[in-house]
């Protein structure tokens, strides 16, 4: 499974906020979080601007949306 880091560093190279933010965490060698709770909290501990805030979780809400985590096959309603 595709962790939110892992997604968030092929997103590199993009011109917006989300790609600028995938260039921070790269380059950030303190930062060893892959989950995106844990790459939050080090952009709020390193007192990032709030546009980074911004961005991340912009991030994770495409990421969420995405089919990288592939998501399971819906419930059947019945079981016929």
């Amino acid at each position: 499974m595709t962790t939110f880091r892992q997604w968030l560093t092929r997103q590199r190279g993009r011109e917006d906020a989300i790609g600028d933010v995938a260039d921070d965490v790269a380059r950030d060698d303190a930062l060893v979080a892959d989950d995106y709770a844990g790459i939050r909290r080090h952009l709020t501990d390193q007192n990032a601007e709030g546009s980074a805030i911004d961005a991340v979780d912009d991030a994770h809400a495409e990421f969420e949306r995405s089919d990288d985590p592939p998501q399971p096959p819906p419930e059947p309603l019945s079981t016929r």
